[in-house]
């Protein structure tokens, strides 16, 4: 489908697109790839719910700190909910009231709980890490928030693996915005595109909640089961054993025995880790990762271990909700119909061009 669609049935479907998920995380692949315009967008479908809102780090700045053009705020809406910090609050008091704040950020002040009264704009500056955030969004929902809106920083996709809040059964998805910005040419946004989209399309490593994890791996113990999702560990022989932080600081051809099955890796899967056992004969038959956004793996590297037939499990693999396209590129800007035509033969996923109201379905 490729039709440019009048107002109200761009919205519709829209609606239709993210309506399923009340956990929904806005993450850019670059720096101007338009998520605050999705962001905006989606905020303004559901005005008879109480949306809570949120940065990962700092958002909404006037103007681009590289290119000084003008960037869009975060808009919100009376009834909705923002947790920001103390130091970003809007100058018109009248248009929010502080409905709870609690701890200190060393640099931004107290975390605050917003309650918006009047439409405006918001710079916004929230939590950085996983667990700050599940803190604040459980005190987002205990406000009464029904959807929860994370708006995400430059280049920062962690806070895609968000099943630990309070309430595992909470569906979400992820908006991801992609657009010319992600390359100098038209080839190198469509090739770096696709290479994050392959990487939402890996498989998931049979994770301890499912009903045959025990009997697949029957000395698995408690303590390991933990180790999948805090710590890094390796498979050898049915038995998980738990590895340190910071590997490329170990003598790994020590600790890690020959011809392991799996390495499961708690942080980024990088470059100097694969290098490092590499060195030391000590790949695995497979790598178990937490989720996409923790793969930071070059392309060039990741090419030569599936090359080597070692594979990618991911613990846990988000859906991408839709993927928005945005033309603006300083010197070389495409056009989003474009990148459409190139994207849409090898994709399964809604491509979304926010500014024109356009989509196409795969």
């Amino acid at each position: 489908m490729n039709e440019r669609m009048p107002k109200p049935g761009w919205e519709s479907v829209l609606h239709s697109l993210v309506a399923p998920f009340p956990l929904l995380p806005f993450a850019g692949l670059v720096k101007n790839a338009g998520k605050t315009t999705a962001l905006n967008a989606v905020n303004n479908l559901f005005p008879e719910e109480c949306i809570g809102l949120t940065s990962i780090g700092y958002d909404g700045e006037d103007n681009d700190a590289i290119y000084h053009h003008p960037k869009p705020p975060v808009s919100v809406h009376p009834g909705q909910l923002v947790l920001t910090a103390e130091r970003f609050l809007p100058d018109g008091q009248e248009d929010y009231e502080i409905i709870e704040s609690w701890g200190s950020h060393p640099q931004y002040g107290r975390w605050l709980i917003l309650r918006v009264l009047a439409t405006c704009s918001f710079r916004m500056a929230g939590p950085s890490t996983l667990s700050e955030i599940q803190k604040g969004l459980s005190r987002l929902k205990q406000h009464g928030a029904t959807r929860l809106h994370i708006d995400g920083a430059l280049n920062r996709l962690s806070h895609i693996t968000l099943h630990e809040t309070d309430d595992d059964t909470t569906d979400y998805g992820i908006v991801l915005s992609t657009g010319a910005a992600l390359g100098n040419t038209f080839e190198e946004v469509i090739e770096r595109t696709f290479h994050w989209i392959k990487l939402f399309q890996l498989p998931v490593y049979p994770w301890p909640q499912s009903q045959n994890y025990r009997d697949l791996l029957p000395a698995l113990n408690d303590q390991c089961i933990s180790s999948l999702s805090q710590q890094n560990a390796f498979l050898h022989d049915k038995t998980w054993c738990v590895l340190p932080s910071f590997l490329w600081q170990h003598d790994l051809e020590a600790l890690i025995p020959a011809h392991v099955d799996t390495i499961a890796l708690q942080g980024a899967f990088t470059d100097s880790i694969y290098l490092a056992l590499r060195a030391v004969q000590r790949l695995p038959r497979q790598f178990v990762v937490r989720s996409p956004a923790h793969i930071l793996l070059s392309r060039a590297i990741l090419a030569g271990l599936m090359s080597r037939g070692i594979t990618l499990q991911l613990l846990e693999r988000p859906r991408i909700v839709m993927l928005t396209l945005n033309p603006w590129h300083p010197l070389t800007p495409i056009s989003t119909d474009r990148m459409a035509e190139a994207l849409l033969p090898h994709c399964t996923i809604p491509l979304v061009d926010i500014e024109q109201q356009q989509v196409w379905l795969p």
